[in-house]
């Protein structure tokens, strides 16, 4: 099983934990964080084995970096409104594909839309907007590419047996496609999922799709990745800020840098499977005085350095340290 850097914010650490010490299998890129000329320059090396996720998400809004992409619909249409699908979707695909194809990612990746509320015609909606025109021009041009559908699943979809069988006989039923890059999108409100109720019916909706032969790379996870794995997605994600590891619509909206709020830094626990905020390490050390055997060592381990280390959230080491352990629990155990 693979591991991807969900990228977004800050992306040279990213590339540089995947360079410098081999974390990860590759990159998913995020084009809300980086510029279309900025993401072609980034060497193919790179991008052969990472893939791309277009974003689509909110085709209305207007994101300054989104806007550099050609296939975003203000691009080719001005004042786009959501009935002027019908008449560009067909142009909309021919860019997205020939970018990605431009750009030598590991796999094609159809778009998807973003709804609040879930359409009695989502399905219609996806396939004849979003499916068919991409895949009647990926094999128009014997594009020698897999095929991965974006996916958000909400808690609600989840939860209800009936919706989420539903929505497995409508995908499964998809046979040109290979696979999705699926995302989870849930509300709970604490950092780390608790309900075993929903993470029993999420490894199920996995495995369902495993078992009729498609290919899952699973988009922003936190811990509860380690959970997924046993239902044998091909691939789990590891971000930095915690908008990279649980789905948040708001980060797409031209709203979100108004709300943002700085997170305090936190040093990840192989040990105690946990992030910790570094607000508690001090106590953790009066209680227990052997901090190597809870925060294992990485040259990126603050606790290390023998100056006094000015704990931010903009400093590099303590996510580098998380990619490090994260890769690693990954791939040690699944040689």
């Amino acid at each position: 099983m693979e591991v991807y850097h969900q990228t977004g914010y800050r992306l040279k650490w990213n590339i540089d934990s995947f360079i410098d010490d081999g974390t990860g299998s590759g990159l998913i890129f995020s084009p809300v964080n980086i510029t279309s000329e900025k993401l072609s320059k980034i060497p193919d090396d790179i991008k052969k084995v990472s893939f791309f996720d277009p974003q689509l998400y909110l085709p209305k809004e207007s994101k300054e970096k989104l806007l550099t992409y050609d296939y975003f619909p203000v691009n080719i249409v001005n004042d786009f409104q959501t009935s002027d699908f019908d008449t560009i979707k067909y142009e909309i695909a021919q860019r997205c594909i020939d970018f990605q194809v431009e750009n030598n990612f590991r796999f094609i990746v159809i778009p998807t839309r973003y709804y609040k509320t879930i359409p009695s015609d989502y399905n219609e909606q996806i396939i004849k907007y979003f499916v068919k025109p991409f895949l009647k021009y990926h094999s128009s041009k014997n594009i020698d590419r897999e095929l991965l559908l974006t996916l958000i699943v909400n808690q609600s979809q989840i939860m209800n047996d009936d919706y989420r069988n539903d929505l497995l006989n409508w995908l499964t039923g998809i046979q040109e496609i290979d696979g999705v890059y699926l995302i989870f999108e849930n509300d709970f409100q604490t950092k780390q999922i608790k309900n075993t109720g929903y993470l029993y019916k999420v490894l199920l909706f996995i495995n369902t799709l495993k078992r009729n032969d498609f290919l899952v790379y699973l988009g922003y996870t936190n811990t509860e990745a380690f959970l997924y794995s046993v239902a044998d997605p091909d691939s789990v994600s590891m971000g930095s800020y915690e908008n990279l590891r649980r789905f948040k619509i708001s980060r797409f909206t031209s709203i979100e840098k108004n709300v943002r709020r700085q997170p305090n830094a936190r040093l990840y626990s192989r040990q105690l499977f946990q992030l910790i905020d570094y607000g508690y390490i001090d106590g953790i050390k009066e209680l227990f005085n052997k901090l190597e055997l809870i925060f294992e060592d990485s040259n990126y381990n603050p606790l290390k350095f023998k100056t006094e280390y000015n704990w931010n959230f903009s400093r590099s080491e303590p996510y580098k340290h998380c990619f490090f352990f994260t890769s690693f629990n990954f791939t040690g155990f699944y040689k």
